[in-house]
Order: structure tokens, then sequence, then C-alpha cells
């Protein structure tokens, strides 16, 4: 989903009204956006912004170390006028935006403008307890479906009369049921 230049405006607006960040070249860099539509029509905001292949992130939060990053492909920098001469040259590229700022997943303005990060990785949340859970899963479908299958073919045998294939899949489902009791 697109979201209209307006809002990115009204945004940018708001972040600098309520969470104004304490180098004033940022706050220069989000203004000079702020009056150019095709830069706004290609920016972005996100979560995960490092993931993408150009991206700023603004922390105004008081533990972060480095308040102002830019990537540009696999290269990171604090520096703002890098920052800046980059997107001036390249106004027609797309630029990532997220900020982070006290309660950020709860706010409703940037819920507003955010969008779905097209470079986030599928399982970039999981952790190794939802992969062991995802496994569990698939073991225990696996399972129940041989298990089916395997009754299936019990029905079969003793519908047709044929003793041998109704021992071989009796025999099989036994161990079946032998090998997840242990």
């Amino acid at each position: 989903m697109q979201v209209p230049s307006e809002r990115k405006k009204a945004f940018i607006e708001w972040f600098l009204t309520t969470h104004p960040p304490e180098q004033r070249e940022v706050v220069w860099l989000l203004q000079y956006i702020l009056k150019r539509e095709q830069l706004l029509n290609g920016i972005h905001f996100i979560y995960e912004a490092h993931l993408t292949p150009r991206s700023i992130i603004v922390s105004t939060e008081e533990e972060e170390s480095r308040p102002f990053r830019f990537y540009k492909e696999h290269i990171v920098t604090t520096d703002v006028d890098k920052a800046f001469h980059d997107i001036r040259l390249n106004q027609d590229q797309e630029l990532f935006i997220e900020f982070i700022y006290e309660d950020v997943r709860q706010s409703a303005e940037y819920a507003d403008v955010l969008e779905e990060n097209p470079y986030l990785p599928d399982d970039y949340y999981l952790e190794k307890k939802d992969y062991n859970a995802i496994e569990k899963f698939l073991e225990e479908t696996s399972r129940e479906n041989e298990k089916k299958s395997l009754q299936k073919r019990i029905n079969e045998a003793l519908d047709q009369g044929d003793e041998e294939a109704f021992l071989k899949w009796s025999k099989l489902l036994n161990n079946l049921d032998k090998e997840h009791s242990e």
C-alpha cells in the first residue's frame, strides 16, 4: 500500500514537533525531505530499515549511541552530511526510514504511515523455540497422516479379504504406534 505524501509529510512534521532529534543536521535533513514531493513519494516508513538497500534510522531514545544511521548497500555511516548528499543526488531512488522513539510500536501516528518491509525475511522474528515448535508440529502432522494412510490400507485389506496385506499394514501401524509411545 502506497502511503500518500501528505500523510508522510504530516508524520514528519508531527515527529519533529513531538520528538525533535538532538542533532540539528537531522532536523535539517528531515525538513529538506518535507519540501521535496519527489522524495516524499519514494520514502517508505518501516521497521527493520537496516535490512533494506538504502535507509535511514533516526532514534530519539536516550540510550541510543548512534541516533542517526544511513545505510546504503553494505555501508553504514552516522554522518548526516553524507546521507544528505546521497539523498539529494539520488532523489528517484527508494528510501526506507525507520523512526525509533518511546512507545513507537504503540504509536498511532507511526502506524498511519507504516508500510511492510519488503526486505524482511519471512522468519526474521522467529526464535529457536519457534523453530522447535514448528518442527514438532510437522512431525506430529506427518505421523498422523501416515497413521490415517495405514488405517485406510488396513480397511481396504479387510474389505477385500486380503489377510496378507492386513497383517502387513497392521504390523506397520503397530510399529508406528510403538515409536510414538517411546
